[in-house]
């Protein structure tokens, strides 16, 4: 109780304090501005129409007067005994609003001020109905508002904006040069600037229509496509896949299908709705149309593998935000707080998309067993899915009573219930479709060239095993051919190796010793082969290690680097314990051994030993006294130098050998040395090299066996499919039924035929593994650990070897019996009764397509006023709804309503047409040529008139009465997003590639590859620098992008790659067109800067160059090699060029070029 009436005490000395304070605060309030916004978001979420707690509703005065179960909220003229006053001034257990920081001082203040004025409001002031809300209300075309100046009434956006100018007493800006014009709408439409040459050809061109003909080229322009994709893939959400590691956790590797689809869908001009559609249910749309599924990548995007629930609630929030401007997250737990859509309707909502998977449409293979070709495209895995209704959200209390069934919000209306969709037999069989079909064939025709490669690598192996018994060759005699080095360290040639650590000398009978020994004591001496280190190579090293302590290793890395990096290391090792072959990896500046790789056999203190390095990119094979020891896959290489290298050991080295590998030079593959025995000895003649030769050569041959068998049962399987469900009678014909079934029954019992052939291969591969378990099993029983492997490597339990061998003998004799099994099936009379081709169900439920129609239909309130929206944005900068993701009623009205829904119209249905009337280009009612929901219309709409066109100069008159441009009097400037920075450096120096589409670029190379940046890789955790220092997109949510001015920005833009290469490359361009100084500095202002160079720049820019010239002349620093020069890795050698080269680096950096004026 003493704590309470502390507490009240408090409340009320605040009180008395505010209602001493001078009345005069209360001038100039305003109900509607000032009062009315501080309810409606700290107030109107609990006590409004949609939630009334303790009866209590604050969304009108009248209401607040009225007051609920504890009395009227507030007393005109007495702020003392205004309840309202009270609780928002209470201690945090009984304050108002309960969540949160509370009322801030001048938001109370300003409440405050009001009641003690007598809180006045306008009269008639009626409370809102949600469902009224604009936004909710279906688009009907206003009237065009009726304007007395002639240059703002020839197109309907002038005349709305202007009427409003003219209400808000703005006076719009003149409109720009063209010389900005023509660069403004250039790198809006298709974001890049123009060339000098069309800028010359624009300024040249005095028609009243040559505006309008640019505009037209700009989006002709393919680069069109690729400029508004970037636009929409911000809104879409676009990212590449990531994960960890190699591992694809989120998205998908192939998810670049979908952006390409977006581009190709622009440039074509696809309407916006049909892209939407495609995008939602283009699966349930065209489910047989390869192009359309790649659309789906939309809702692929949102894949997450670990966490379905939060893949489809993220699928949930971010098409409606996408589509709809509508925020649905708080919605899982509880009723909106603002707007009229309820807590089971999120549930309905999702349960449009619980059914979806996502499938991979291609053939197999690829980089991390993900086929980068196929497309990635959802599908409804269970077309009955059923969707859980979670109490207050928590996904751990269903409600298991309530059955959800698919729709979408009330005030939204329009829902029609869906309907199954029949699948066609290339949309549920992927591999009917040509480009799948032909992918897979392609794949299964490599697995057998593979094998017969594989094959003729065995032959080549038993061949020269069997030469080597004849006559060993494990230390050369001379050079072989391709030879980068030779060294026999007699004499030591101290001009080619450095010495890094250790006590290195020269012997007298020939050869080099390392004498330093001791606990983690190395040496190593480092060489690069002249011409730098192959990717294919064959090393020779012979070797003894004569003492040392515990290590006792001693070998040699490759693929060193000075920058660190990765590099490998083989070694022999003489330690008491583990004598044999190693491996190791070193990286971060550690040594990472890897013991599977460790061959045992004993390595006597003074023996020499020759080993013997075939590396070809990243498969290894090593020898030691000329017997094949181990075969492995590398991790991924960069070539680089070679160290001899020493652990513990003194050691002598007689040779070193390095040449060029040859092509045909035949190696064991990776997965052989599965096969070889860890007890054979160091001697050719040792029966467990042939042994293993000769395992070698049968995996080979059942392995070609069963990629022949995959090839023939595939195609086998496909000619029975295609026939019988393309060329299935209608099933009413009967006959023609009858005599379908009779031509199919040769067709299916070839396929059946082919799959008993494929079986019994599959089965020899089987048994062939399983005979070489058993190998090594009774080994393993008889000879004991291999010698110098450790103990706790291999049992030595009797009982544990005798249960291997017994396993391994059951499995031999069940794979046998499979064999034979399989063998009698092939056998036995064949029938019609085949395996066919792997598909999905034969239908979709519909789901999807039903609200893809429905976001579609012209009737939906908030499709186009979203596009429209968008797309106004990023002309002008600022949006007219600037809450553009939130259009409901916690978020922000329009600026100019009935501009919004003019564009909105004509989005869905042109009404207007351009034409040259009096030497005037107007646009008037009439049959456009444009369909309907063209975007392509609504550009050319907005780019020719007149508030697009004005100036972007400022105004001190305007800024006083609208400083945020809300009325759009002047074009505001704006710094270049971050891919039309790097993107335009590369166009004006001549060097952007073109190309468009295909697989993502890792988002590393962005400075070396001239690529438009859209295509690098980007993910959430893998972004360009360049771009992320710009401010490029967020790929997990950037409806609208935030533009920062940071310091480190003109550094990396001025110390760049891009842009010190580029300014070469484009200054010696310009160099050769213009020899004088003043043609130069004119061209290079026109191509970076489009526009002319201004009297007083010349003179700057004249005596910049003479003076860098001068420089350049007297500098005595070596010159670069010209290969160097001739790719702009480093400046001209001719000062005159160098000096040039140093001006149009610092026009990349001028605030002309990164600003959209």
């Amino acid at each position: 109780m003493v704590v309470a009436g502390k507490r009240t005490g408090v409340a009320l000395l605040l009180l008395l304090a505010l209602v001493s304070a001078p009345v005069a605060a209360a001038e100039g309030i305003d109900y509607l501005r000032d009062v009315k916004p501080i309810f409606k978001v700290h107030c109107v979420r609990c006590h409004g129409p949609l939630k009334s707690e303790a009866e209590l509703r604050l969304d009108t005065k009248a209401l607040a007067l009225k007051g609920g179960e504890n009395g009227a909220a507030l007393v005109p003229g007495q702020v003392a005994t205004s309840l309202l006053l009270k609780r928002v001034l209470a201690e945090k257990d009984t304050r108002m609003p309960p969540e949160g920081t509370g009322l801030s001082k001048t938001e109370i203040e300003t409440l405050r001020a009001w009641i003690a004025a007598g809180a006045v409001s306008p009269e008639g002031e009626t409370a809102e109905n949600p469902r009224d809300h604009w936004a909710y209300q279906v688009v009907k075309r206003p009237a065009v508002p009726k304007v007395d100046q002639a240059e703002w009434s020839q197109n309907p956006v002038d005349a709305f904006i202007f009427s409003r100018q003219q209400r808000g007493q703005v006076t719009p800006q003149p409109t720009a040069p063209r010389h900005v014009l023509l660069r403004r709408v250039s790198l809006d439409l298709i974001g890049l600037p123009p060339s000098s040459e069309q800028l010359a050809e624009f300024l040249a061109d005095k028609s009243p229509d040559a505006y309008d003909r640019a505009v037209n080229r700009l989006l002709a322009s393919p680069h069109y496509g690729e400029r508004w994709g970037r636009h929409w893939l911000d809104v879409w959400r676009y990212s590449d896949w990531y994960g960890f590691q190699d591992q694809v956790r989120f998205s998908q590797k192939n998810i670049w299908h979908w952006r390409d689809w977006v581009v190709e869908s622009l440039n074509a001009d696809k309407g916006y709705q049909r892209m939407a559609m495609e995008m939602l249910a283009g699966d349930e749309i065209v489910p047989f149309d390869p192009g359309s599924l790649r659309a789906t990548g939309f809702l692929v995007r949102n894949r997450n593998t670990d966490s379905r629930e939060q893949w489809i609630r993220d699928t949930v929030e971010h098409a409606s935000k996408a589509f709809l401007a509508m925020t649905m997250a708080c919605v899982q737990c509880h009723d909106h707080p603002y707007d009229p859509i309820w807590h089971d309707e999120y549930y309905r909502y999702r349960n449009i998309f619980e059914p979806v998977q996502v499938a991979i449409d291609g053939g197999g293979g690829g980089p991390g067993g993900v086929d980068i070709a196929g497309v990635a495209r959802i599908f409804d895995r269970d077309r009955n899915a059923a969707t859980k209704f979670y109490i207050r959200g928590n996904d751990k209390t269903p409600d298991k009573s309530r059955k959800i069934t698919p729709g979408i919000p009330q005030v939204i209306g329009g829902w029609v219930e869906p309907k199954e969709v029949g699948l066609p037999p290339r949309a549920r069989i992927p591999h009917l479709r040509k480009p799948v079909a032909e992918q897979t064939l392609a794949r299964l025709n490599d697995n057998i060239q593979q094998a017969e490669r594989a094959m003729a690598t065995a032959v080549s192996l038993m061949a020269d095993f069997k030469k080597r018994i004849e006559k060993p060759n494990g230390v050369p005699e001379k050079p072989g051919p391709g030879n980068l080095i030779r060294d026999t360290f007699t004499p030591k040639r101290d001009q080619r190796w450095r010495t890094g650590a250790g006590e290195w000398k020269e012997m007298a009978a020939g050869g080099v010793r390392q004498a330093s020994v001791g606990q983690d004591v190395e040496g190593w001496v480092e060489f690069l082969p002249p011409g730098g280190s192959p990717l294919a190579f064959t090393l020779h090293v012979v070797l003894k290690i004569t003492g040392g302590e515990g290590a006792r290793e001693a070998g040699i890395t490759f693929d060193r680097h000075e920058k660190g990096g990765r590099n490998e290391g083989v070694f022999l090792s003489a330690a008491k314990n583990k004598a044999g072959l190693g491996f190791f990896s070193e990286f971060d500046g550690e040594r990472h051994y890897s013991e599977p790789l460790f061959r045992a056999f004993e390595v006597p203190a003074g023996q020499e030993f020759a080993i013997r390095i075939h590396v070809r990119d990243r498969l290894i094979n090593v020898y030691v006294n000329d017997v094949l020891m181990q075969a492995h896959q590398l991790p991924a290489r960069q070539p680089g130098g070679m160290r001899l290298w020493t652990n513990d050991a003194s050691a002598e080295f007689s040779l070193l050998q390095v040449d060029r590998l040859s092509g045909n030079l035949a190696m064991a593959p990776a997965d052989s040395i599965k096969l070889f025995s860890p007890y054979a000895a160091l001697d050719p003649a040792d029966s467990s090299h042939a042994t293993f030769f000769a395992a070698v050569h049968e995996q080979a041959t059942v392995k070609r066996a069963v990629h022949r068998q995959e090839l023939a049962a595939h195609q086998a399987a496909w000619t029975a499919d295609a026939f019988r469900l393309f060329e299935a009678p209608a099933k009413e014909d009967k006959a023609a039924v009858e005599v379908h079934k009779k031509k199919l029954e040769p067709l299916a019992i070839v396929a059946q035929l082919a799959q008993r052939r494929l079986a019994v291969a599959k089965a020899s591969e089987a048994e062939f593994l399983a005979r070489q378990e058993l190998v090594m099993a009774r080994a393993r029983k008889q000879r004991g650990p291999v010698p110098g492997e450790a103990a706790d490597v291999v049992t030595t339990d009797v009982a544990q070897l005798d249960k291997a061998v017994a396993d391994a003998e059951k499995k031999v004799e069940s794979t046998a019996k499979q064999v034979a099994k399989a063998t009698e099936d092939v056998e036995k009379p064949s029938t019609p009764r085949y395996q066919g081709l792997p598909g999905s169900y034969g239908s979709s439920s519909g789901r999807r397509l039903s609200l893809a129609r429905w976001v579609a239909n012209t009737k939906n309130p908030l499709t186009a006023r979203v596009a429209v929206n968008h797309i106004w944005l990023r002309h002008f900068e600022r949006a007219l709804v600037t809450s553009v993701f939130e259009f409901g009623l916690s978020g922000e009205t329009p600026s100019h309503p009935g501009l919004l829904d003019w564009l909105a119209a004509e989005l869905m249905q042109p009404s207007m047409v351009r034409s040259v009337r009096d030497g005037r280009v107007a646009w008037t009612i009439g049959k456009p040529s444009a369909a309907a929901w063209s975007m392509k219309h609504l550009h050319r709409v907005i780019v020719t008139s007149r508030a697009y066109r004005t100036s972007s100069a400022s105004s001190k008159t305007n800024q006083a009465v609208d400083p945020d441009n809300v009325l759009v009097w002047r074009m505001p400037p704006r710094r270049m997003d971050a891919e039309t920075v790097r993107d335009s450096i590369l166009s004006v120096s001549g060097g952007l590639d073109p190309t468009l589409g295909g697989p993502d670029i890792p988002s590393t190379d962005g400075l070396s590859v001239p690529r438009r940046s859209l295509y690098f890789h980007q993910s959430p955790e893998d972004q360009m620098a360049f771009l992320k220092l710009f401010d490029g997109a967020d790929p997990a949510e950037c409806y609208q992008r935030h533009v920062s001015i940071v310091p480190h920005q003109a550094l990396a833009l001025f110390n760049s790659e891009v842009s010190l290469v580029h300014s070469r490359r484009l200054a010696r361009r310009l160099t050769q067109q213009s020899v004088e100084t003043p043609a130069f500095v004119q061209a290079a202002f026109r191509q970076v800067l489009s526009r002319d160079v201004s009297s007083e720049e010349l003179v700057i820019c004249t005596g910049f160059l003479e003076k860098r010239e001068a420089v350049y002349r007297q500098a005595k620093t070596p010159k670069p090699s010209a290969d160097l020069v001739k790719t702009a890795a480093a400046p001209s050698a001719d000062p005159r060029v160098h000096a040039r080269e140093n001006l149009v680096h610092s026009l990349f950096n001028h605030h002309d070029f990164v600003t959209i004026k």
